[in-house]
């Protein structure tokens, strides 16, 4: 039995805000230790529970080697590896409620491959992809279930996650979500994340979809909050990437996060807070496996009275192309014709820069050698020119982009270092503050702007 959103039980009040959406991503599902903290978590947690799982960790990325032909593995003996995989890390999945769905599903990877090996499509690739997630949802939702915990399998396909645009990189259709979704009663449902369904088909939500997932089912159900566990603490004032002391940051505007989530990858999709914002729904993010740190807790802006930086973010090793453009091509042809190459690709583009005469993209150092290869056979473009490697650094915080002070302060540490520092010369933003150092001034410059702002623990 289902019912849609305005079923589940209200609270007195009239709202549903006794609904608790939980997200687990891949990293958090990579062992038999993940499987068993998912189940406590779940198991302390109180009101109504909603799951929202991603793929376990590494199957996404075989199933892509697979379709993409990168691996001579044949079809059924990697379908069995897949399955041999999720029995270990749960092996009630072979006596549960569902054990046969779990094979069908495993015959469907493997049909999938095949059909795209002979005619490839992009809603069948699709499909395939998705077969991570509705093994996951099966799985988590078996290793509940032998533990006293009912749940029950809810396939994006089955309860209503509509989505626009094709392929991978499509959109929450937030209206239609909310009129159709239907979630299963009685039982917790262990939701697909990362796909839904199109008026044609399947398509995909880009990496780290599953957020996107889990905040539009809150929004939908005017959930009470949604925790979105993961394999490291709340979020730091840098990145743990660059190996830092920094400071942990018990809240953040959702403003402060998607603008840093840009910049710090992969703390959160960049887009997961924006289902909330208008409802003002809170989203924390925690450690799985220590369940006494409240982590970080992302919700409305509060302006401080004297702006400060919160937190840094950073894109490394970007390339700059550029082209210098005659009256031969105009403006617009020239961004379009750029970027329309590049998302054929699947080549992301970091920061665009365009003004009469002059067109600047900044593409990360991985993919710079296949964009200028791609860039240099369009006809209708001429050969861009190539620029040193540098990297963006982000400065986060409510109000700090209007504060010609702390721009002043920000570049004089920058000069007093030595760090060669260039303000980004597009729109300033509120709550954040680009700039541009070599990249080979990274590391130096992060510790040195940190450190004088009072981000560093030590």
């Amino acid at each position: 039995m289902s019912i849609g959103h305005r079923g589940l039980a209200p609270n007195a009040g009239g709202n549903l805000m006794g609904v608790h959406v939980h997200k687990f991503g891949g990293s958090c599902l990579s062992a038999v230790e993940d499987i068993d903290a998912v189940v406590e978590r779940i198991r302390e947690s109180e009101g109504q529970k909603v799951v929202v799982v991603s793929a376990f960790r590494g199957v996404t990325d075989r199933i892509i080697e697979q379709i993409d032909f990168e691996s001579t593995t044949p079809n059924v003996a990697f379908t069995a590896s897949i399955e041999l995989e999720h029995l270990e890390r749960v092996p009630e999945i072979a006596t549960s409620p569902w054990c046969i769905r779990f094979a069908d599903t495993l015959h469907h990877l493997s049909s999938c491959l095949e059909s795209y090996r002979e005619l490839p499509d992009i809603e069948v690739r699709a499909d395939a992809l998705a077969c991570g997630e509705r093994l996951s949802s099966l799985a988590i939702a078996a290793a509940l279930d032998a533990r006293g915990i009912p749940a029950i399998p809810a396939w994006s396909e089955d309860i209503g996650i509509r989505l626009i645009g094709r392929g991978e990189d499509a959109r929450v259709d937030a209206a239609r979500t909310k009129e159709s979704l239907q979630l299963p009663t009685g039982s917790i449902p262990v939701i697909t994340g990362w796909y839904g369904v199109t008026k044609t088909g399947f398509a995909l939500l880009g990496r780290g979809g599953s957020d996107l997932t889990a905040t539009a089912v809150a929004a939908a159900v005017d959930a009470s909050s949604v925790t979105i566990w993961r394999d490291v603490e709340g979020v730091l004032a840098l990145s743990p990437r660059w190996t830092l002391p920094a400071r942990n940051l018990s809240n953040l505007s959702y403003t402060e996060a998607a603008e840093l989530a840009v910049f710090s990858q992969p703390m959160l999709h960049p887009s997961a807070v924006e289902p909330l914002r208008e409802l003002g729904i809170p989203l924390n993010l925690r450690p799985l496996h220590s369940p006494e740190d409240d982590g970080t807790i992302i919700g409305p802006s509060i302006r401080l009275e004297t702006p400060c930086v919160r937190a840094v973010g950073c894109l490394p090793r970007q390339v700059q192309f550029s082209w210098s453009l005659s009256g031969a091509i105009s403006l617009t042809e020239c961004v379009t014709d750029a970027m329309s190459a590049l998302a054929r690709a699947r080549i992301q583009v970091s920061s665009i820069h365009a003004q009469p005469g002059n067109v600047q993209l900044l593409i990360s150092s991985r993919m710079a050698a296949r964009a200028r290869r791609i860039l240099s056979a369009q006809p209708s473009l001429p050969t861009p020119e190539i620029g040193d490697s540098v990297s963006i650094l982000c400065f986060v915080g409510e109000g700090i982009g209007e504060d010609c002070d702390l721009w002043g302060t920000i570049a004089k540490h920058a000069d007093s270092s030595g760090i060669d520092f260039q303000f980004s010369e597009q729109e300033p933003r509120p709550h954040a503050i680009h700039a541009f150092v070599p990249a080979n001034q990274t590391e130096w410059a992060l510790q040195t702007l940190c450190s004088a702002l009072d981000l560093l623990s030590q």
